[in-house]
């Protein structure tokens, strides 16, 4: 195990909507070669992360991976950077079921990280301190009062913050480490839970300038410099995407293409996901369901990822050549995965049966481990892999392959193992071979890298086929006969 020097901080809150994105976002444009980690499962601060630094953003979730590979995830996402910037999920103490599992209380426990806490000032005086005081002492850390070693007070006026500042380090024993005001003009919108993804953010380099600009001259930009200094030396366990990059060299496994679903609609990836599944012999392809006319050729395998389909139904609907190769891709008998937005996109394309709907609320939101009732292309009948759940849309046909189970033991059917639905003219190569899992839960391969594994050995199989003229061959892809066997 080796320690490494990361100067770093966790930006949290007392709840969610607090401004902790914001507050990430004017530390990343401020901070010199800085980078960001989210904590939790979050899809779209990272896309916030990425627009202002220049560089992904990965996630570290200790639901998914305990706390020494958490601390190496940590470690290679922030590589190269001068300074780290966290930002918590929901608020400081929240957790799994009620609990501070896997909360950013924890995680700034097993990153060793110093919390700066964003504390929402708007309406409020006085009663200002006591939040502040009360999330300080709550938990004791270290002899560190719970970790917190600053405030940022948001939607706060210069005026108040000169009222406010000196009564927050009397009273809470923290250091005021400035404001941000209130100003429509740096403001970042939400929808759901959460803010709106960064595409749909009308002048979204103008705000973030704004921001950047404001911040400066309100944020003791030095002193939080100084408190990301302090963070003791990283004790970074083993490094499971460099483990399986080891281990495919060693194997000197051929490489696989899978095509990736990334734009406005698909966006929903964990970075640790795809970064397992490059590092075990695939090469991503990134294409637009929007924009693109076809899955790119010469791809062995398909992802289809989260995200706002919905917002997109006529383009996506409209846009019937990528339908068509969709299609013909999936009758191929080539690997599909598809998840939660990209599940809805295959029964809009007739791949899957069932219709879907907007119930208007959420059906399902949070962490759950899923356990496999068959053999599926991704595992074996009783593995299991941790994920996340978080949708407004229902369908007549969810599957049955797994069973998702959450903390509070509430349990129910998921995911469609299967091949396309019998309408769909099935080649003479592949017949009824069950070539996709697909589903509403949004999987870690972070926390079973076995799921990746086979996910890319599905790929390197099927192009293998694919060269001795069976499934894969150029008749599959298209309504033509199979004239690789004959078919």
């Amino acid at each position: 195990m080796s320690a490494r020097v990361i100067p770093r901080i966790l930006i949290s809150s007392p709840a969610s909507a607090s401004g902790k994105t914001t507050v990430t976002c004017a530390l990343l444009r401020l901070l010199a070669n800085a980078a960001a980690v989210k904590c939790g499962p979050d899809f779209i601060d990272p896309l916030f992360h990425r627009q202002v630094s220049g560089r992904p953003t990965g996630n570290v979730d200790l639901f998914f991976t305990p706390p020494a590979q958490a601390r190496a995830l940590f470690a290679r996402a922030v590589r190269g950077a001068d300074i780290a910037v966290c930002e918590g999920a929901m608020g400081f103490y929240d957790g799994i079921a009620g609990t501070e599992e896997a909360s950013a209380y924890e995680v700034a426990r097993a990153l060793s990280c110093p919390v700066i806490l964003v504390a929402d000032a708007k309406g409020k005086s006085r009663s200002l301190c006591a939040e502040i005081g009360g999330f300080a002492s709550f938990r004791e850390r270290d002899g560190d009062r719970s970790g917190i070693r600053g405030v940022v007070l948001n939607r706060c006026s210069a005026a108040q913050y000169g009222r406010l500042a000196p009564a927050v380090e009397r009273e809470c024993g923290v250091r005021a480490l400035g404001f941000l005001e209130q100003d429509d003009a740096c403001s970042l919108p939400s929808r759901h839970l959460g803010l709106v993804t960064p595409d749909a953010v009308s002048g979204l380099r103008e705000k973030l300038d704004a921001l950047a600009h404001s911040a400066r001259q309100t944020l003791d930009i030095a002193a939080i410099t100084r408190i990301a200094q302090s963070a003791p030396p990283l004790d970074c366990g083993d490094d499971l995407i460099q483990h399986a990059a080891d281990e495919t060299e060693r194997l000197a496994r051929a490489r696989v293409r899978i095509a990736i679903a990334q734009d406005e609609a698909f966006c929903f990836y964990y970075r640790e996901s795809l970064d397992l599944l490059a590092a075990f012999g695939a090469e991503p392809v990134p294409f637009s369901p929007l924009r693109d006319r076809a899955i790119p050729p010469d791809c062995h395998a398909l992802y289809l990822g989260g995200g706002y389909p919905e917002l997109f139904p006529v383009p996506l609907a409209e846009n019937t050549a990528m339908l068509d190769s969709l299609r013909a891709f999936c009758r191929s008998g080539a690997p599909v995965l598809a998840e939660c937005g990209g599940f809805l996109y295959l029964k809009l394309a007739g791949v899957l049966a069932g219709t879907f709907e907007n119930r208007g609320r959420l059906v399902r939101f949070g962490y759950v481990t899923l356990t496999a009732n068959e053999d599926t292309l991704l595992c074996r009948k009783g593995d299991t892999i941790r994920a996340h759940e978080f949708h407004y849309f229902d369908t007549t046909h969810n599957g049955g392959a797994f069973t998702a189970r959450r903390a509070d033991g509430t349990a129910w059917q998921c995911i469609e193992s299967t091949a396309p639905v019998a309408q769909m003219r099935p080649t003479c190569c592949t017949a009824r071979t069950a070539n996709i899992v697909a589903g509403f839960p949004h999987l870690s391969f972070a926390s079973n890298p076995a799921f990746a594994r086979r996910f890319v050995q599905a790929a390197r199989d099927f192009a293998a086929r694919g060269r001795t003229g069976c499934a894969g061959c150029g008749g599959c892809h298209t309504d033509r006969p199979c004239g690789g066997c004959g078919g």
